[in-house]
């Protein structure tokens, strides 16, 4: 591409200058305003992907989606006003989840009063994103843009770059130069535990009689995969992992799974018997404990580099600053050399072998409908293992998530903290679009699927290779649960959904509607390459709960009527 700086040279140029300094790769956007000619910029002189959303909250979630199954910086580009507006709830989901997001938004030109899209943005902003960079002045541009890719690039969650159109048409010097923030950060490192802390923890460790192990996400993202395995042989614990680190220790004779309330009843007969947890880099949210249900009789002890995240959710007992994996080599120090058996046994083995993951329920055989199990089962058998996976929030979602195999955590994406459904429709394309070395596979309900349905045609356009397997009970699952558990009618949870597979195929997607598990899996054998989005609507029966999901609306109204 001729990247030749063309006359007159504007901030709007030296926007896209930065980006690709930056090492950004495809930006997620809707135009309009100054927006559009950015955008152009980008595609024309610098020959960079542009993947355009049919809403912004859309192309806000595709860039969270790239972010997420990358670990790289997502950035979104939307106009302003009513641009910025639709991308609330995106911009706020990715506040809480941290996701390291730049989103470009166009402003109104310093004076203007009363236009047509004019409204103040900053509390807007400040209250979804948490975080706003102004692009002041041509002279400040730069060190501006290369604030914002360093909070980004800290695991400081998402910012939001303002951008007035009256500034982005200014002109900059020709011998403007833009230095990526990459250069600027510190080399990362691994902060160490405090020697004291660690000695009181070991003390804990040798009054333990069956201790565990418990991994998450951060444990992950610090390599500490043999260092905690060596941990838990040298104590002779058990090991499990949050949701988010899920199939992370897979292959080990004394690895439970899952704990929390995905956990299968197998897994959750031995966790429910531990005097002692050790959490690295694990949240401890009310899911991990199952809402309090689980571990009843342990000592918690939580290992996290971020003080604000000690006790956060739940209260626990002791807890340690310091990177996972050096807190469990420095663990292995300080109880010394002699290995302990801890509760590990041949008949606790032979427990842990004996592990079902679907023991939990019976598989229905009503005609016209899938079993939900057999949805997931039937997929995790057929399709390539080297996959990604996506699922959205709805009754279905316990089952994808504990049961769809992926090679490594890391292949993860479920952006739930928010809590909205519909949401992983585009954040699925993101994640297809960082990740071309997988299969990108996203589970979704019905109702999820009519909020954000739009983005299958954005999809289909841009021939994003993504397997959507759409799971059609009728209406609103987890709603009609708690309408049949309280004696009331379900009208209000369901509905007399459409054809969505000919919806899907209108909008330029490889469509199938099927009802009976063979047809299903005669589908899925049949897909042979997926080169672009392919959708699959399953019929459920409305009225078959997952007894897990079942257990967490429980849970979940404990803690509420509690607090």
């Amino acid at each position: 591409m001729d990247i030749t700086r063309p006359a007159p040279f504007q901030v709007l140029h030296g926007v896209c200058d930065a980006l690709v300094a930056e090492g950004v790769e495809v930006v997620f956007g809707v135009v309009g305003a100054v927006i559009d000619r950015m955008m152009l910029d980008w595609i024309t002189r610098h020959g960079r992907r542009y993947v355009s959303a049919r809403h912004e909250q859309g192309a806000v979630h595709m860039a969270d989606g790239y972010a997420r199954a990358t670990g790289r910086v997502g950035v979104a580009v939307v106009a302003q006003g009513p641009g910025l507006t639709n991308a609330a709830t995106a911009l706020t989901a990715a506040r809480l989840s941290r996701t390291p997001l730049v989103v470009i938004v166009a402003d109104k030109p310093a004076g203007s009063r009363l236009g047509n899209m004019d409204i103040d943005q900053a509390p807007i902003i400040l209250a979804t994103a948490g975080s706003l960079q102004p692009i002041s002045a041509p002279a400040t541009a730069a060190e501006e843009i290369q604030l914002a890719f360093r909070q980004a690039r800290l695991g400081r969650g998402p910012l939001v770059l303002h951008l007035p159109y009256d500034v982005a048409e200014r002109p900059i010097p020709e011998t403007w130069e833009y230095r990526p923030s990459g250069e600027l950060l510190p080399q990362p490192q691994a902060p160490l535990p405090d020697p004291r802390r660690v000695a009181d923890i070991a003390r804990l460790v040798d009054s333990s009689q069956r201790p565990v192990v418990l991994a998450g996400r951060g444990a992950v993202r610090a390599g500490a995969r043999d260092a905690l395995i060596a941990l838990a042989d040298h104590i002779g614990a058990v090991l499990a992992t949050t949701l988010f680190a899920r199939g992370w220790f897979d292959g080990h004779p004394y690895n439970v799974g899952l704990a929390g309330g995905f956990a299968t009843a197998d897994a959750r007969s031995i966790l429910d018997e531990a005097d002692l947890v050790l959490a690295f880099g694990a949240a401890l949210t009310q899911y991990t404990l199952d809402a309090g249900r689980l571990f009843p009789e342990a000592i918690l002890v939580q290992v996290d580099t971020d003080p604000a995240a000690i006790g956060a959710v739940t209260r626990v007992d002791e807890a340690i600053l310091g990177d996972a994996r050096a807190t469990a080599i420095a663990l292995v120090g300080a109880i010394g050399p002699e290995a302990r058996r801890g509760w590990r046994s041949e008949d606790l083995a032979l427990r842990i072998a004996a592990i079902d993951p679907w023991r939990d329920g019976t598989f229905s055989g009503l005609p016209g409908y899938v079993d939900r199990r057999l949805v997931v089962r039937i997929a995790d058998e057929v399709l390539p293992p080297e996959r990604l996976l996506v699922v959205d929030i709805g009754h279905f979602m316990g089952l994808p998530a504990a049961h769809f195999r992926t090679p490594h955590p890391d292949d993860l994406v479920f952006p739930w903290r928010l809590g909205a459904i519909g949401t992983c429709l585009p954040e699925a394309i993101g994640a297809a679009v960082g990740r071309p070395d997988r299969l990108t596979v996203l589970f979704i309900g019905d109702g999820g699927l009519m909020m954000t349905v739009a983005e299958l045609e954005s999809a289909a356009r841009q021939r994003i290779p993504l397997l959507i397997i759409c799971e059609d009970d009728g209406g609103y699952g987890a709603e009609r649960v708690l309408f049949h558990r309280r004696g009331e009618p379900t009208l209000l949870s369901d509905f007399a959904n459409p054809d969505f597979a000919a919806i899907a195929a209108a909008m330029g997607c490889r469509a199938f509607s099927v009802s009976s598990a063979e047809e299903y899996r005669r589908v899925l054998q049949g897909l042979g390459t997926i080169d672009r989005p392919t959708f699959i609507n399953v019929k459920i029966d409305p009225d078959q709960v997952d007894p897990r999901m079942d257990r967490g609306h429980q849970g979940a109204a404990a803690v509420i009527r509690r607090r």
